[in-house]
């Protein structure tokens, strides 16, 4: 029997690990595949999420067979902190050796947390309570913020932090009307799902 396909999650901090984990497992059980998910690196922020991606690359291709390979699919996910997620894309997407031939990158415009918000829909089904309008600001912990209100004011408890929750919303969500909702989310829902139907 063939191996199953590997991928690789490499993100900014844990609450991106469970949506990106979340959303692979998801789009990938639609299409009836099996995979092995490993997560490199999903702690200590955009710049060591990047600077650990630099290295293991640097590893993977500077040695010999020595116990690192790639995997069939990289997939990084890192805010795009208000300064455009088309712009951080391929900034990122130029951080990725041209060795590795099958990597998608998502950038939450600006926050994780706003992808979170994106299904009204989700937020009633998932919390039991009518979503908050989402507003199109750029503040540091603006939509951290909103996510977690929004839990406590359904009388949820929180556990570790707001991002606990995104599994269940990932499940729940329309990812079409998500998509509209927040162009980024579409664009990396569009890429992961192609990139995944090429491992069949």
């Amino acid at each position: 029997m063939a191996d199953r396909p590997r991928i690789d999650l490499y993100c900014e901090d844990s609450g991106h690990e469970q949506f990106a984990r979340a959303l692979v497992n998801r789009l990938a059980a639609d299409q009836s595949l099996r995979f092995d998910l490993r997560t490199p690196s999903g702690r200590g922020g955009h710049g060591r999420a990047v600077t650990e991606l630099k290295l293991w690359q640097r590893t993977v291709f500077s040695q010999q067979g020595g116990g690192h390979s790639l995997p069939d699919l990289l997939v990084l996910m890192i805010d795009a902190n208000c300064k455009g997620w088309a712009q951080v894309r391929r900034t990122l997407e130029e951080s990725v050796d041209s060795r590795i031939s099958h990597c998608v990158v998502g950038c939450p415009d600006p926050h994780v947390e706003k992808w979170c918000l994106a299904d009204p829909q989700a937020i009633q089904e998932v919390l039991g309570i009518t979503a908050p309008p989402v507003p199109e600001k750029c503040e540091r912990h603006l939509y951290k913020q909103l996510l977690r209100q929004t839990i406590q004011d359904a009388g949820q408890p929180i556990l570790t932090n707001e991002m606990e929750y995104a599994p269940d919303l990932v499940a729940a969500m329309d990812l079409y009307r998500a998509g509209k909702n927040q162009p980024s989310l579409r664009h990396f829902v569009d890429e992961l799902r192609s990139a995944l139907r090429s491992l069949l």
